[in-house]
């Protein structure tokens, strides 16, 4: 695989007492094809998602510690982070 070139994508995460937003660096690869991607352990903690072996990965929202949002893998396909955030 060959890099040819990066890109800077803005991601925001949306919660009604402020937005996490995250600008995250890609490298686009020559002949790769994605489903997804991946955030390197400094943009998660920097932003305050369990990088530790947790019971579950989730974020935390501003300096509410106890408030936890799930970002389980498990359960993206029956439930959203997204919309729990909203909520």
């Amino acid at each position: 695989m060959t890099s040819i070139g990066t890109i800077i994508k803005e991601i925001i995460i949306p919660h009604r007492k402020g937005n996490i937003r995250l600008n995250p660096e890609f490298v686009v690869l020559d002949d790769a094809h994605i489903q997804g991607f991946l955030l390197g352990t400094d943009y998660q903690r920097m932003y305050g998602i369990d990088i530790y072996n947790s019971k579950n990965r989730h974020i935390t929202i501003g300096t509410n510690k106890e408030k936890k949002f799930s970002l389980d893998i498990y359960q993206i396909s029956t439930h959203d982070p997204l919309v729990e955030l909203l909520n």
